[in-house]
């Protein structure tokens, strides 16, 4: 029995050691938080009006839209940066690819990690981009790290969970540590990478203009933890949590904020945009900031664009305030990678199954909701496109800086979504990838030929090159 005895205490050490060292690195198992900036000035490198007085010419304003819809969107984004650097046009006198003048991309979930990556590292995306991301088996890796019994203490702990995980995987395989510093402005466009603020239910932008109210430094944030936000789906991911510093540096509310809120109507969309705005002053009630999918409020990242056109009371004086007066072509490219949705259960009489209908439910507030902000946003650019021509040409043509003395201002709105791929067998193959993080690598390929192939067929693409020819 004494000889037992003896043995046995080694075995309970060690087991009592490996019980220490998991209990405290649950307790010690943290998320990054985002640390204080002391004055706004130091997010003023992430401005929208920062990026239209860069160095692109000031012809042209290009603004691409990148949607959600995990490694199918994210592969159709990058065909159409693909294409955008094969296409050749002349701007302000200069001949230059038309991928060097696009001045914003706005994203969500899936495009978010074309756009991100392209934000960092420019063109290398034309080279590694397709092995370290697309053409990578994401999902399976991701699940092997979550069950991983080494990763169990961390995800014990109270302020550490799934999308923390994640949001290391993807600092580590894809983002290189990089932060929102890395990003090269302003020679690349600026990013607009596009969550969901779930306690107010309104999309929330990685920008200074998000970050200036909560006072938080973007420029040491981690790009791959809003990445990871921006496709973080509710269920398989938790949300990405940020602190709100509001009033400890010296944010006040906007000009335009101030005013919407004393003289608009409660309908206006300028005057619900300065709410949200307002509401991160309250810090006890928004000390947290909870984020998930930017596709909760908007799947196509088109709202980034209606909401910064709504803070003016008309596009002239926002277009002016930008430095954008002199701009004679708008061009907004919205690549949208929605995908069809399984209905086989239509052709049965028995009641639905709950599995089979679980993705019809979710894609069906979504696509209305994709389709009634794409319809607003044509409206919406044809009126732009009207007023804008009216208050110049109201200056006279003289007045212009256009070498032709041309007043007129032209506005081209492009879509690119995948059924608009003219081969039937082919287009319904493409629709019917699955929406997560994992694609054959002959899938990735077909979806880049056919983002090339609705660019050319796109005739209002062409009108917008044959214009800077």
């Amino acid at each position: 029995m004494k000889h037992l005895k003896i043995a046995k205490a080694p075995i309970l050490n060690l087991f009592a050691g490996l019980l220490t060292v998991l209990f405290l690195t649950a307790c010690t198992a943290h998320y990054m938080v985002n640390t204080q900036i002391p004055n706004v000035q130091a997010v003023d490198r992430y401005y929208l009006r920062n990026q239209t007085g860069s160095q692109k010419s000031d012809d042209l304003l290009l603004i691409l839209t990148f949607s959600g819809g995990g490694s199918r969107a994210a592969a159709l984004s990058y065909g159409v940066l693909k294409a955008l650097a094969e296409t050749q046009v002349v701007v302000g006198g200069r001949q230059l690819r038309l991928l060097d003048e696009v001045d914003v991309i706005s994203s969500v979930s899936g495009g978010s990690f074309t756009s991100a990556y392209y934000g960092l590292f420019g063109d290398r995306i034309l080279e590694d981009f397709e092995t370290k991301f697309l053409k990578r088996d994401v999902e399976s890796e991701l699940a092997l790290k979550l069950i991983a019994p080494s990763n169990w203490p961390k995800l014990a702990s109270t302020y550490y969970d799934r999308s923390d995980l994640v949001a290391e995987y993807f600092d580590e395989v894809l983002f290189e540590g990089k932060t929102f510093g890395d990003f090269q402005l302003p020679r690349l466009p600026l990013i607009a990478i596009n969550a969901t603020d779930i306690a107010l239910g309104s999309q929330f932008t990685f920008l200074g203009d998000q970050f200036a109210p909560i006072c938080g430094d973007l420029s040491s944030y981690p790009v791959s933890r809003a990445v990871t936000a921006s496709a973080a789906v509710p269920g398989p991911f938790s949300t990405i949590v940020l602190k709100n510093y509001a009033g400890t540096c010296d944010y006040q509310l906007p000009e335009w904020a101030v005013e919407a809120i004393r003289e608009d109507s409660g309908v206006t969309r300028r005057y619900q945009n300065a709410r949200i705005l307002s509401s991160y002053l309250d810090i006890e009630k928004y000390a947290y900031i909870h984020l998930f999918d930017g596709g909760l409020s908007d799947n196509l990242g088109v709202r980034f664009i209606l909401n910064y056109t709504a803070q003016r009371k008309n596009i002239w004086q926002q277009m002016h305030s930008l430095g954008l007066h002199n701009t004679d072509k708008l061009a907004i490219i919205v690549i949208n990678a929605r995908g069809q949705v399984q209905t086989d259960f239509a052709r049965q009489r028995e009641s639905a199954p709950i599995i089979g209908t679980m993705g019809v439910i979710s894609s069906i507030p979504l696509d209305r909701y994709s389709f009634d902000t794409l319809d607003l946003l044509r409206r919406e650019i044809k009126g732009w496109e009207k007023s804008i021509t009216a208050v110049r040409c109201k200056k006279g043509k003289t007045g212009s800086d256009s070498p032709d003395g041309d007043c007129s201002v032209k506005a081209y709105l492009i879509e690119v979504t995948l059924d608009q791929t003219r081969d039937e067998t082919e287009r319904q193959h493409l629709l019917n990838l699955p929406t997560s993080f994992h694609l054959e690598a002959d899938a990735v390929d077909r979806i880049k030929a056919a983002a090339r192939d609705i660019l050319s067929a796109s005739e209002e693409f062409q009108r917008l090159v044959s214009d800077l020819q």
